[in-house]
């Protein structure tokens, strides 16, 4: 699975922020996605009848940029993306906190840390975020705050058209992990982790790279890894040290701590702003930003 000769330092490497989608992606979300505009019209049609039928949804005027995401994701299969849709709905409505932003104060703790978005994409136009929940302290967030924080940098990322096509790839970095941690690691906590990541949110997972091994690692791979499919176990990494991300990633992409040259590791304020945009989000969703 490595890319280490395929990754080229001249390859041109976008920012995070993008104002428009770029012709190359445009075609690849035609050819991988199965998306051109007649047919995403009709799509959309279509699903909105079959939601509105269904006593889940029925009623929900959801946006076209919403429904979209879910429709990339599942690359036009309709049943797929109607049952994506319906888990959403549905998870939301029973995990309400999990919806709401949070209180601002959080925001300037360390712990909030623990995920950032780095501010340049891979060369396939991949979203890059780096997870830290060695960073997390509980007397810092509280557990239920805490996962609200989580999902609404994902729900807002999902907001970017680019991320929508091309998809995340996710460093996740265990350094610092305590044993007092796995006390949150709850039949019920990770089924909803597992869940709401996989079943239910409009994402694309193309890599899943864990590094700084420890023993919430262990534990928490021996849990989830008979629940995830093949597919997305064949996408996940394990690195004996953090300069094995250097043979999927460009050396300038990565933070300096993984042998990369980025100095600046994360979107300055992006949390804060996704916060801010997320007072105003509802379960018929929110517009792409741009």
């Amino acid at each position: 699975m490595s890319s280490r000769d395929t990754i080229s330092e001249s390859e041109e490497l976008l920012p995070f922020h993008v104002k428009s989608i770029p012709k190359s992606v445009a075609k690849k979300c035609e050819e991988e996605l199965n998306e051109t505009p007649d047919k995403k019209t009709k799509a959309l049609q279509d699903l909105r009848s079959m939601l509105q039928r269904n006593r889940e949804t029925t009623g929900i005027r959801f946006h076209d940029d919403f429904l979209s995401q879910f429709l990339r994701r599942n690359k036009y299969r309709m049943t797929d993306t109607y049952q994506n849709v319906q888990n959403f709905v549905i998870i939301n409505r029973k995990e309400s906190f999990l919806f709401k932003s949070v209180p601002d104060q959080y925001l300037h703790l360390p712990s909030s840390k623990v995920l950032v978005l780095l501010p340049k994409r891979c060369p396939d136009g991949c979203t890059i975020v780096k997870s830290q929940i060695g960073k997390w302290n509980p007397r810092e967030i509280p557990f239920e705050h805490f996962q609200s924080l989580l999902a609404v940098m994902f729900v807002q990322l999902l907001r970017d058209p680019m991320t929508q096509i091309n998809g995340f790839k996710i460093i996740h970095d265990f350094k610092d992990t305590s044993i007092h941690l796995l006390k949150f690691c709850s039949p019920r906590n990770l089924q909803l982790l597992y869940h709401g990541a996989i079943n239910c949110a409009p994402a694309r997972y193309k890599q899943i790279h864990f590094v700084n091994d420890s023993i919430v690692l262990k534990t928490l791979w021996a849990i989830l890894k008979p629940f995830l499919s093949e597919k997305i176990r064949n996408r996940v990494v394990f690195h004996s040290s953090p300069e094995g991300l250097l043979d999927y990633f460009p050396r300038s992409v990565l933070p300096t701590e993984y042998g990369g040259t980025l100095r600046e590791s994360d979107t300055e304020d992006f949390l804060k702003t996704a916060n801010k945009y997320h007072e105003e989000y509802t379960i018929e969703g929110q517009p792409n930003f741009y």
